[in-house]
Parts: structure tokens; C-alpha cells; sequence
């Protein structure tokens, strides 16, 4: 009874490691990035089997119950890490809870297999394994703001030289939406997220408006540099004043902020160092410049408490 118990725990738990693996690597797919890539001359990934694996989705999905207190902080999450497949958020919660379903079923394994003869030991297995199950379902919602503060990161980065691009489209001739439609797959090679969402900016501002596209740009990636570009390209086309002037200084204002902030992080380092060369160089240097002084002076004292 017991192998059959370990036998089957090992089958559900590679089947479930494997299926997490798999649906965590096509989470980040989505159509505008597949049409992206296929505009830059890249090669488009495959599509998914939706039928199958939504199916298990949604039933791994519904296996443990959700808390609604953060559950606007998850959708949020969610798109600043770039996740804006319709299933993001049933994919997120599958893999959560198939990570949880698997400490459960193993750590049930691991208490079959010790038995009722020991009952002592089974307790204590059976709470390191709650423990264990706690981690496992904190660690998803954590890896998810990591990954969403980077991405916003990147954004923030690249988002001079896509300013700069679209100056030079706006210089030209070209409207403001062609403008991010043509600058959208030549960026994307270089920033790759950042051409996502200038991508989405487009088809947002064909569908309603350009101030709405750029609010919800601002909303989606939430950071003060996108918060001030929404607000800039809004006042420009509420007062019908030109956008290439604006956009060129504002590229520029934030390279010269990027600049500054590169100096007082360079400035902080120096502060930052003293810690380690205090408490790790200087008692090395004190041993080397002091010790064979304090060796001598040890023989010294013992020859004169000697007889």
C-alpha cells in the first residue's frame, strides 16, 4: 500500500510540475506581441491548444477559494507585468494552486509512508508541510510584483528613445497614431515591452480616442514618467498645439533626470562602501600591520612571568 501511495504522489507531482512548467512559459504570449514579432521579421510563436488546456485551467483555477481584498492589486499586477491575455488571470490562479495542490499530495505521501507507528514524526511532517504550502502560495503573487516592477523598469528606460522616434515620425509629416504604429515594430527588437504597449496605445486610440489611449497607457504601467507623458500629450491635443516640440523636450528632460539620478546613486556608493571596508577590510589589514606585534609582545610578557 505504501509503494502504490509513493507511486502514484510521483506521477501526480512530475504531471503537475511539468503542466505548471508549461503553462508558466506560454503565460507571457499574447496576440499583439505574436503580431509584433511577425512585423519585425521575427518568427512567430505557435498557437496554443486553447481548447485542452483552458479546460484544465480553469478547473485547477477553481480548485482553491480566492480572496476579493487584493484582487484589484492582481489585475493590476498582472498588467504591469505584461500578462494581457484574457486567461492572465485564470492562468496566475491555476498555477498558484497547482503548486499548493503539490506540497499537499506530497506532503500526504510523505505521512502515508511514515505511517501511524510514528505519529510523532507524521505531526511534525504534516505541519512543515502547511508551512511549505504557505510559502508556495505566496510565492507566485511575489515572483508577479518582481517581474512587474522590472518590467515598468524597462518602459521607463526605453521610453526616451521611443520618444525620440516618434519626434522624428511627428517631424515628417505623420500623424500621431501612424507615428506609434510605425515606431511600434521597429522597436521592437531593441524594447520589446515598451512596443507592446505603443502597440496597445494605437489600437486604443482607433477604437476611442488618443487621450484615452494615453491615460490608459499611464494607468497600465503606473509610474510618475508615463503619469507626466499622459498628462503632456493630453494638454497638447485638448489646446491643438504641436506634440513634436513637447515630446523632443520632455525625451530630453528625461535623460537628463536618468542622468541625475545615475550621480546621486553613484554619490550614495561611495557612503555605501564604508560599511564593507570597515567591517571586512580593516580587521584583515589590523591582523596583517599588528600581528607580529602582538606575537612579540606575547613571548615578551610570557619570558617575564617565566622562572
Amino acid at each position: 500500500m505504501i509503494e502504490l501511495v509513493t507511486l502514484v504522489a510521483f506521477v501526480l507531482v512530475v504531471g503537475l510540475v511539468l503542466w505548471v512548467a508549461h503553462v508558466a512559459r506560454k503565460l507571457h504570449r499574447d496576440p499583439i506581441r505574436q503580431g509584433l514579432a511577425t512585423a519585425a521579421g521575427m518568427e512567430a510563436p505557435p498557437n496554443d491548444r486553447a481548447a485542452t488546456r483552458g479546460t484544465l485551467v480553469q478547473s485547477f483555477a477553481s480548485q482553491l477559494p480566492e480572496f476579493t481584498a487584493g484582487s484589484d492589486e492582481l489585475d493590476k499586477d498582472l498588467r504591469r507585468a505584461g500578462y494581457y491575455r484574457p486567461t492572465a488571470r485564470q492562468e496566475y490562479l491555476a498555477i498558484r494552486n497547482a503548486l499548493v495542490i503539490l506540497v499537499v499530495v506530497l506532503v500526504g505521501a510523505l505521512a502515508a509512508i511514515v505511517g501511524p507507528q510514528r505519529e510523532a514524526t507524521a505531526i511534525r511532517v504534516l505541519g512543515v508541510g502547511l508551512l511549505v504550502a504557505a510559502v508556495f502560495w505566496s510565492i507566485p503573487r511575489v515572483l508577479l510584483a518582481v517581474r512587474a516592477k522590472r518590467r515598468v523598469g524597462r518602459v521607463c528606460r526605453a521610453l526616451p528613445d521611443g520618444l525620440d522616434m516618434i519626434s522624428m515620425c511627428l517631424t515628417g509629416g505623420a500623424s500621431l497614431q501612424d507615428a506609434l504604429s510605425h515606431v511600434g515594430p521597429q522597436l521592437f527588437a531593441a524594447h520589446s515591452d515598451l512596443a507592446v504597449e505603443l502597440m496597445i496605445v494605437r489600437q486604443q486610440a482607433d477604437m476611442s480616442s488618443l487621450e484615452f489611449a494615453i491615460e490608459k497607457f499611464a494607468q497600465r504601467i503606473d509610474a510618475p514618467d508615463t503619469a507626466t507623458l499622459a498628462a503632456l500629450v493630453t494638454q497638447n491635443q485638448r489646446l491643438g498645439t504641436s506634440v513634436v516640440g513637447s515630446v523632443r523636450e520632455y525625451a530630453d528632460n528625461m535623460r537628463s533626470t536618468r542622468r541625475q539620478l545615475a550621480d546621486e546613486k553613484a554619490g550614495k556608493a561611495q557612503v555605501k562602501l564604508l560599511f564593507p571596508v570597515v567591517f571586512c577590510f580593516l580587521p584583515s589589514l589590523i591582523i596583517l600591520l599588528w600581528g607580529s606585534a602582538i606575537l612579540e609582545l606575547w613571548s615578551f610578557f610570557q619570558e617575564l612571568g617565566g622562572p
